[in-house]
C-alpha cells in the first residue's frame, strides 16, 4: 500500500500558484492524501501533476531540462504518461 509518503503542504502548493510554476513532478505517488486539497488547489489553476516518476536523481547537478510527457490518447482526466527530461 502506497499511505506512507512525504506529502506537499498547502503552503508550498500557494507558493506554487503564486510563482505560476507549470508542471509538479514527483517520485511519490501523490503530491497530497484524502481529501486532495493540493490535488484541487494545483488543477484548477493549471498545474500539471507527474506522479511517481523515476530516476529523479539524474538531474540533481543539471542546471536547465524541459519536461516532455506524453499521455494516452484517451477521454480521461488522467492518465498514464512517458515522462522524459531533455538536457538543454
Amino acid at each position: 500500500h502506497f499511505n506512507n509518503y512525504p506529502v506537499v503542504d498547502m503552503e508550498f502548493a500557494e507558493f506554487m500558484v503564486e510563482r505560476k510554476i507549470k508542471i509538479l513532478g514527483m517520485d511519490t505517488p501523490s503530491p497530497d492524501k484524502p481529501p486532495f486539497p493540493v490535488h484541487r488547489l494545483l488543477l484548477k489553476n493549471e498545474i500539471f501533476i507527474l506522479e511517481n516518476l523515476a530516476n529523479l536523481e539524474a538531474l540533481l547537478d543539471v542546471e536547465k531540462f524541459e519536461v516532455i510527457a506524453l499521455p494516452l490518447n484517451i477521454k480521461a482526466d488522467s492518465s498514464i504518461l512517458r515522462v522524459v527530461a531533455k538536457v538543454v
